[in-house]
């Protein structure tokens, strides 16, 4: 089953990776570092190894558990583990993989219906998304739509390019520093690709529905992107902190949770989790911006070295006889002292008796 040894090699690195960026966000206080090794734990669970590492051989007792040491004929057990398991897990797999994303596809149909009543926003707002987008370097401005209904805003991927969704209530009770501080939010979402990301969870949640782990990923990733965004905006706007901070209040009063976000591919301006920190850290007026710490630039150099490899436990690497019976020495052989033949091999059952 060299696929299932795949897949258990992954979740492993990927479980390393995932404490490293856990180390990180929670101790160094790094969340554009935490970010990028959340986002390799993604790319380490769907990609395939290219450099096999061995990790040691096993002992007789598991070869003949696996029916690999062809040690003589099969008991039914191993030939359940070796013939029929691997095709039963593949056929649940596929039927929990087909409910996920058919539960995803249903989620992303009712979402577009929303955005088919959308319309462009005032002129306004284009003129200042537009020269907020270059002051970002954005090449590609998003298209900047007004939709009806309590959501909060987010960006959602297009064909072209993306789309910034606002609340059209929202838009008219905010001022002139709000709605730039908004719009750098968002824009600073594109700049960053954290509407791909989404993408890319989606395609991890799909292919590890049977994993938790894949969630709580998915939750953290959120938590940096916006602890990212909220420096993006602070950094821009200096001046306008006590507006910024009064518009995460705003949004968290006027939206209602995005039902089904985790099977959106979208990034929505989340403000319910975490928000005290994220308000003192806004408020923070006396924070200076820190090096990249040598502990954080190690855990990625060492997660780029992680992922490309897999963990390879070797099932049947150790010679085993064709047969457990002891084979007759020819005529005229002559006894070794021990009492055993000169020409004839010492032979162990590699299978316990």
């Amino acid at each position: 089953m060299p696929w299932l040894s795949w897949i258990l090699s992954n979740i492993l690195l990927a479980l390393l990776l995932a404490l490293a960026a856990w180390f990180v966000q929670r101790w160094l206080r790094r969340p554009a570092v935490a970010h990028l090794l959340w986002v390799l734990v993604l790319v380490k669970l769907v990609t395939p190894p290219l450099v096999s590492v061995p990790l040691s051989d096993s002992p007789g007792s598991m070869d003949c558990t696996l029916g690999a040491c062809h040690c003589g004929p099969q008991t039914p057990t191993q030939a359940f583990v070796s013939d029929t398991l691997p095709w039963l897990l593949l056929g649940v797999w596929s039927a929990g993989a087909g409910a996920t994303g058919w539960i995803a596809w249903r989620r992303w149909a009712r979402f577009r219906q929303l955005i088919v009543h959308a319309s462009p926003a005032p002129p306004e707002w284009q003129s200042l998304a537009a020269r907020l987008a270059a002051e970002l370097s954005i090449r590609c401005s998003p298209e900047i739509l007004a939709v009806p209904g309590q959501l909060p805003p987010l960006v959602v991927p297009g064909r072209r390019r993306p789309r910034l969704l606002l609340p059209m209530d929202l838009m008219d009770q905010l001022g002139d520093s709000q709605k730039a501080a908004i719009l750098l939010h968002e824009l600073a979402h594109i700049r960053r690709g954290d509407h791909r990301v989404r993408v890319l969870e989606l395609v991890v949640g799909v292919v590890y529905w049977w994993l938790p782990v894949v969630g709580s990923i998915g939750r953290q990733l959120r938590a940096c992107e916006e602890s990212c965004c909220d420096a993006a905006v602070v950094d821009r706007l200096p001046e306008a902190r006590r507006e910024y901070a009064r518009l995460l209040l705003d949004v968290l009063d006027f939206a209602s949770p995005l039902s089904g976000q985790t099977g959106l591919p979208s990034t929505a301006m989340s403000v319910a989790e975490g928000l005290e920190q994220r308000l003192l850290a806004i408020l923070d007026a006396s924070g200076e911006k820190r090096r990249t710490s040598p502990t954080g630039a190690f855990a990625v150099v060492l997660a780029c070295a992680i992922l490309p490899c897999e963990l390879h436990y070797n099932f049947a690497s150790r010679p085993t006889p064709s047969t457990s019976v002891r084979q007759e020495p020819p005529a005229g052989a002559t006894p070794s002292p021990g009492g055993e033949r000169e020409d004839e091999p010492s032979q162990a059952l590699c299978c316990p008796s």
